[in-house]
């Protein structure tokens, strides 16, 4: 059996497959889609509708090779769009799967039906049928990950593998699909089961982790945080560890120093944008000026900051634009990352796109400015190659504007752009214009 997940080794994956290891399978997980011919089972991790789109690319040829294939991962949050896109599928394990898959496999191979298994979508004489959702597991007790042998060779952002610690996130950002995947109520690993799965990483040669959940600092009640940093950094050593993906109004005091003294004292705030309407558009929950304030507490904690920033958004204005913009230029932080607006399966942002017709929506809207006509981006595109040039030059080390640094901003706006169209034109084939997504996060 095999479980494998497009780009990188996904956390879902090895954890789903060291439970069936635990089970008596014998399981590989693999990276990538290509070479899974030959397999009599293979169970597919999947995050995206790009990734969505690669499955469709080889289902057809693993099943005249005789392969039985089962999907699960986040785009399960709406199995409904993976039933369509993949029609050749045996099932769909919905939402959280560490339960649900092995019901799955031993269902299929047991010649059962899927009626009984809880957490599971699936077409009957091309009928689309999906069982009673499943409640969210417990995140105690379970076996440790399925490790590939070539894990160290992974680089996910500077780091080989990223760990989870919880599971939910009480913030509501409407882009943002761990809420509606696994709810608003946080759920926490047990303190001594990340250290002992931190070690298995170890001593399979991996040496930079990072730990993620929701936000991270929502781990566990008050004090715990800073506790699992010590306690993994004395593992794999600060300059080893980073924590991303902090929201700036949850980051402050003992937090910031535990992050200073544990990891590699660089952190990265969910910033999005320079304007207030956007932020409250966005469901953030935060205010350009609760941005400044918690910029300055890292800074004054001794950390590194950055910055994430999403352009091209519904609704946003020329204004808004430029609101980022100037915040921007304004803070001058160490590290940028600049992204438009996708539509994630599931979350509150897709529904709004879904009934968005193209000619609203930035990201096909063709801009009218010289350098929009010139190069032939659309709106989201030259907003957002233009923050990038600002943000190469308003940091705190400024980027040299070389020719080869312009020509890579414009290949990846570019490529971020076909992406996100290709994402959006697929959302409206396999559901339609005014899906509305209903089901409540971490349920399957």
């Amino acid at each position: 059996m095999i479980i494998a997940s497009p780009e990188v080794y996904s956390y879902g994956a090895m954890l789903v497959g060291g439970i069936l290891r635990e089970r008596g399978y014998g399981v590989r997980v693999v990276r990538g889609l290509e070479g899974l011919e030959g397999e009599r089972w293979v169970g597919l991790s999947l995050t995206s509708l790009a990734h969505l789109r690669q499955a469709r690319g080889i289902l057809p040829r693993l099943r005249r090779r005789g392969a039985r294939v089962v999907v699960g991962g986040p785009i399960t949050q709406v199995p409904e769009l993976v039933l369509r896109a993949l029609p050749e599928v045996e099932a769909v394990v919905v939402g959280e799967g560490e339960e649900t898959a092995p019901e799955v496999f031993v269902a299929l191979e047991g010649g059962r039906g899927l009626e009984e298994v809880e957490g599971v979508a699936f077409l009957r004489e091309g009928e689309e049928v999906r069982t009673r959702p499943r409640s969210p597991p417990e995140l105690s007790g379970r076996p440790l990950p399925e490790i590939p042998p070539d894990i160290r060779e992974q680089d996910i952002r500077g780091a080989q593998v990223y760990l989870e610690t919880h599971r939910g996130c009480r913030g509501g950002c409407r882009f943002c699909q761990v809420p509606c995947f696994f709810g608003r109520k946080v759920r926490s690993r047990p303190l001594e089961e990340i250290v002992e799965e931190v070690k298995a990483f170890v001593a399979k040669g991996v040496r930079r982790i990072s730990l993620f959940g929701g936000t991270s600092t929502q781990y566990g009640g008050e004090g715990d945080f800073p506790l699992l940093l010590e306690r993994v950094s004395e593992v794999v050593g600060p300059e080893n560890l980073s924590v991303p993906d902090l929201r700036v109004d949850e980051a402050e005091g003992e937090v910031l120093e535990a992050l200073r003294r544990y990891t590699i004292g660089f952190v990265i705030f969910g910033m999005e944008s320079g304007s207030d309407r956007m932020l409250r558009r966005m469901g953030k929950g935060i205010t350009v000026e609760k941005i400044r304030e918690g910029v300055e507490r890292a800074r004054e904690a001794g950390l590194e900051v950055g910055g994430a920033f999403i352009v091209g958004y519904p609704g946003e204005t020329e204004e808004d634009y430029r609101e980022t913009r100037e915040l921007v230029e304004e803070l001058m932080l160490d590290e940028y990352t600049i992204s438009l607006a996708d539509p994630l399966p599931g979350t509150p942002l897709a529904e709004e796109v879904l009934s968005l017709p193209e000619e609203e929506n930035p990201v096909f809207m063709k801009e009218e400015g010289e350098r929009g006509r010139r190069l032939g981006l659309t709106v989201a595109e030259a907003r957002a190659l233009e923050l990038m040039l600002a943000a190469a030059c308003a940091r705190s080390r400024p980027l040299p504007l070389t020719d080869g640094l312009y020509r890579r901003l414009v290949e990846e706006v570019r490529r971020q752009g076909e992406e996100i169209r290709a994402n959006t034109r697929d959302l409206k084939r396999y559901l339609g214009p005014g899906t509305v997504f209903r089901e409540e996060g971490g349920r399957g």
